[in-house]
């Protein structure tokens, strides 16, 4: 591919405190998941098939040649570091071009539902200026799909990073001014002329709107995700001109996002996080393993709440990267809770503790399908639970109680999509994980009744290249047909569910 032009096509991705360089500091910049080789473990140690060498982690040579002919060995790139002679298929290297083929990780097999961040071309410029990673998705085969959105090497990305319409970063909730994306690109706009406007990723419905008495004055993207922001100005010639760029959305830590349709009237769907490394039945109006709607919000961790929540899985300890109940972080902008719509983010800043761990931060009990402005109450705002600072080798489980179907006569399709550190781990529900023909349905029979559990997920320790990114594994009703395990509120409050599996 050739040099991509910012000034005709650009794309915004918002990131949550995450430096340009953060997706791909040292050698963990991939966020891949959990991929499985042929026998369906968790293949260790770096691939290649045969031994590296260096002793730094940072990459060596596999000696194709029985060492006849040392100077045309070919260097592997374990960490990611450069170019190599073949795909490989662990660690730090998954999401990577480690052939420069522009495919990605072609030959390596995978989990339906699962996702990664992916980088074509060059590994070695994945964290230069300019340069940001797409997202794979895996599909119903086990195969790992195109690299879709992010900006890339082979794109001369490293070379873009003084273009006038240029990528942008925020986390989900930020304020932001979209006159940042487009750089000098409108210094010669007519008064008046100038116009923003955004199309959200794939699931995000409503799109908020951009508001504000300036034209980019304030858009708040909710959920995380690659954005496309179009800007549209007129010159004193009277030609229109315009330019697109992309602002990438995320947060750090485990960000767990529901969605589910809202045009077919009010419907309450709950999210749940059990407790990691523990497997006490769950409870659907909440208890001190199971954190969703009724004690995981801020007004259950208020200082001042007439009942305060019995959600506390960690130490009070401001060690970070330990996992913590409360933090404030010293610089306000990294406080996710602070910018939670609907006011719920000015109640988080004034309980003056910091954001919990874990939360809730909406609780969508029904809203309005044609509002565009976020802040609004009767937006359609996703429902979210953040842990912004997992647990290491934990595993926790997430789960969707159909809560109540109202006025209702349709299916409701629930979507659940998994971020671990910035990156996408999983997309579940009517894309990915199930084929399309069959989505993940609750009927209009099954409010107050129905719950899915849905995944479980993983932060391991850092490997050898640094590489920590977060383990999903979906679960089944069974495996070969790809049907999701689809159970009942009487059974998980009396039973946990399957087993974890064994740690990886």
């Amino acid at each position: 591919m050739g040099r991509r032009r910012f000034s005709f096509s650009l794309l915004i991705v918002v990131g949550a405190a995450v430096s340009s360089a953060g997706f791909a500091a040292s050698c963990s910049a991939t966020g891949s998941s959990n991929v499985l080789d042929s026998s369906g473990a968790d293949e260790p140690g770096v691939g290649g098939g045969g031994t590296t060498g260096g002793g730094d982690g940072l990459g060596g040579f596999l000696d194709i040649d029985g060492g006849q002919e040392p100077h045309s060995d070919v260097m592997v790139n374990p960490c990611g570091s450069a170019c190599g002679d073949k795909e490989l298929c662990t660690g730090a290297t998954l999401g990577l071009d480690d052939d420069c083929d522009g495919s990605i990780d072609e030959t390596c097999a995978c989990i339906p539902g699962q996702a990664h961040s992916c980088f074509r071309g060059d590994p070695s410029f994945r964290n230069s200026e300019g340069c940001f990673p797409g997202t794979q998705l895996c599909d119903e085969t086990g195969t790992w799909g195109p690299c879709v959105g992010g900006v890339h090497a082979d794109e001369n990305c490293h070379m873009d990073s003084g273009a006038p319409c240029r990528p942008m970063q925020a986390s989900p909730f930020a304020n932001l001014d979209l006159k940042a994306g487009i750089g000098t690109f409108g210094a010669d706009a007519l008064a008046g002329s100038e116009l923003w406007t955004v199309d959200c990723p794939d699931g995000v419905d409503p799109c908020p709107g951009v508001t504000g008495s300036d034209p980019a004055d304030d858009f708040k993207p909710l959920q995380s995700g690659e954005y496309t922001v179009t800007y549209t100005k007129r010159v004193a010639s009277g030609a229109t001109q315009s330019c697109e760029y992309p602002l990438f959305v995320s947060a750090g830590g485990l960000r767990v996002e529901l969605e589910w349709e809202h045009d077919v009237g009010d419907v309450d769907l709950d999210l749940h996080l059990h407790r990691p490394n523990n497997t006490q039945p769950w409870k659907m109006l909440g208890s001190s393993v199971d954190c969703g709607w009724n004690n995981c919000a801020i007004s259950h961790f208020a200082t001042k709440s007439p009942e305060p929540s019995d959600i506390r899985w960690f130490l009070n300890s401001a060690r970070l990267p330990n996992p913590v109940n409360w933090y404030l972080d010293p610089v306000p902008g990294n406080n996710g809770c602070f910018n939670a719509p609907r006011g719920v983010g000015e109640q988080w800043k004034a309980n003056g503790l910091g954001c919990h761990n874990p939360r809730i931060d909406l609780d969508n009990r029904g809203c309005d399908p044609t509002r565009t402005d976020p802040d609004h109450t009767s937006f359609c705002a996703p429902e979210n639970i953040n842990l912004d600072y997992p647990p290491k080798r934990q595993w926790m489980r997430i789960g969707v109680h159909y809560y109540d179907e109202g006025m209702v006569k349709h299916d409701i399709h629930p979507r659940i999509k998994i971020f671990c550190d910035s990156a996408l781990g999983a997309d579940l529900g009517p894309a990915g994980f199930y084929s399309p023909e069959r989505p993940v349905a609750f009927k209009p029979t099954d409010g107050r009744t129905m719950f899915w559990l849905v995944a479980d997920v993983l932060f391991p320790e850092p490997d050898e290249c640094g590489q920590a990114a977060c383990v999903v594994r979906p679960l089944y009703e069974s495996a070969s047909a790809k049907t999701p395990l689809l159970t009942t509120r009487d059974d998980v409050e009396a039973s946990f569910g399957p087993a974890y599996p064994t740690l990886p």
